[in-house]
């Protein structure tokens, strides 16, 4: 008997939008289950009705072979089922242990047998973070085992994952895989939603795949001989993607020019240690390294979220004289206002531009109108109206939006953090066709990625980051992925600075 069963699930939202179709999944004990779908497939919807979130307009949800209605996630909870978001729900200036203990406060837990568990469990996942840490300095990945530890700690039986890897690289995306199994070996149920093919294979038991809010098909992990199969059935067609790269005018131009940066983290330890670096009209230039090595300090600092201790950014030759285009990692905390409607993020950046804003700042709504349908065209944003808060939408859907809208702006530079993150195989391809596209017409790039191949497919140099310094810039010609990954973990004997 599985563990939790959904079946005929449908959910319509007001005005109609049907975002999961007599949905059927189910999850046994100590079993990974990949779900698989393009952005807007009714993955996450799906999940977060089986997690208490949402409300199904029809179907049932079946615990241990008894039918249940959660009311909310704290009922769905005391079922043992537990999700984690793509974006995350702990308190930023909280610390890790009051963030953990939010969610215990209706329990009658001692503070020393507390203390244990968090340490029993801190060694089980790999946790190594000051409790007292407050929560906005830790890594992406540390931010995600806090949220695993609070599941824990509340005695989930099923795990639900929504995109756990769309944004770290290689080596913690393969650690956090591993874990996942750990996990699966101990008698949790994992759900892992995902776009990414590959990844499900390594780890999955079964296999799901959604496609316009229907489950597709099911599929032992021994059932599937070509992940090709999988892909077809995401897509509802056959995508075979052309080669990207093409040769291009090469400029000596720097648009971006970063000299002897020292930049200190929130705790004031210093994470950007005398960078040097430039990226060229024309060119894209990567940025690369194990999470938590500085990448995040070093564009905060170029695009001003975040003040240097020393060093020159310069742009255009001078100081902070042009606006870059900017597409965060973050997207939910920098790229959106999510109470703000889709047509209102499109022009987040550009209100006071004298096309969108006239007298007095009135706003000329068919002209952000209009701009708004170009990106909505342009990235295929899945919306039911442009007056729809953002907050509704998915989370590849947001990406594609804020994607869209800083392709769109015109910029001679264009900062990139992790802009095919959470995007479907289609999805991605389409962004970086349109970054080659850009650096085609003479716009720099400065592209952060946790993706070796991304980076190969579309960079003409890479820098490898470790440690708070570049410590290899990598010629397109001479980089290959075992050479960067060796460079980003310190394989090598004699690694130096470049």
């Amino acid at each position: 008997m599985p563990l939790i069963r959904l079946e005929n699930i449908v959910k319509i939202y007001p005005g109609g939008t049907v975002a999961v179709d007599n949905a059927c999944f189910e999850v046994e004990k100590g079993e990974v289950h990949a779900l698989l779908g393009e952005n807007g497939a009714g993955k996450t919807t799906l999940m977060k009705i089986l997690s208490g979130c949402l409300k199904p307009t029809s179907g049932s949800i079946y615990v241990d072979g008894r039918r249940v209605e959660f009311r909310s996630p704290a009922h769905a909870m005391k079922y043992g089922i537990g999700m984690l978001h793509q974006h995350f729900t702990l308190i930023p200036s909280m610390s890790v242990l009051e963030n953990v203990m939010l969610g215990l406060t209706d329990q009658d837990v001692k503070k020393e047998k507390l203390l244990k568990d968090i340490e029993r469990i801190s060694k089980f996942l790999r946790l190594n973070v000051d409790l007292r840490s407050p929560v906005h300095v830790l890594s992406v990945g540390e931010k995600q085992k806090v949220e695993i530890m609070r599941m824990m700690l509340l005695k989930a039986r099923i795990l639900i994952f929504d995109e756990p890897t769309s944004s770290i690289c290689g080596p913690d995306a393969e650690n956090f895989l591993d874990m996942l199994k750990k996990l699966a070996s101990e008698g949790y149920g994992i759900v892992l939603i995902t776009h990414k093919i590959r990844e499900a294979l390594k780890v999955c038991d079964r296999v799901t795949v959604m496609r316009k809010g229907k489950t597709i098909s099911t599929l032992k992990r021994d059932e599937i001989k070509d992940e090709r199969v999988l892909l077809e059935m995401m897509l509802g067609e056959h995508f075979l993607p052309e080669v990207l790269k093409q040769p291009r005018e090469e400029y000596e131009t720097p648009l971006l020019i970063v000299k002897d940066l020292v930049v200190k983290n929130d705790q004031g330890v210093v994470k950007v240690n005398r960078v040097s670096f430039e990226v060229r009209k024309g060119e894209i230039f990567g940025l690369i390294g194990v999470e938590g090595n500085g990448q995040k300090e070093l564009i905060e600092s170029i695009t001003g979220l975040r003040k240097q201790l020393s060093g020159q950014i310069i742009f255009n030759n001078s100081k902070y004289s042009s606006s870059p285009s900017y597409i965060p990692e973050e997207r939910m905390e920098v790229g959106v206002a999510p109470s703000l409607s889709v047509m209102k993020n499109a022009v987040l950046r550009d209100f006071e531009r004298e096309e969108f804003s006239g007298r007095y700042g009135i706003l000329k709504f068919s002209k952000i109108g209009e701009i708004t349908n170009k990106i909505i065209h342009f990235m295929d944003v899945r919306t039911p109206n442009m007056n729809l808060p953002v907050k509704y939408l998915s989370g590849g859907n947001i990406q594609k939006l804020i994607v869209g809208r800083e392709l769109m702006r015109g910029s001679e530079l264009l900062i990139a953090e992790q802009p095919t993150a959470g995007l479907d195989v289609r999805s991605a391809y389409h962004v970086r066709k349109n970054l080659l596209k850009l650096a085609s017409m003479g716009v720099g790039i400065l592209l952060v990625s946790s993706d070796i191949d991304e980076v190969l497919e579309v960079c003409d140099r890479v820098a490898v980051m470790r440690d708070g310094r570049i410590v290899r810039i990598f010629n397109a010609s001479e980089a290959d992925p075992k050479r960067i990954g060796m460079y980003m973990l310190a394989a090598e004997v004699g690694l130096s600075s470049q």
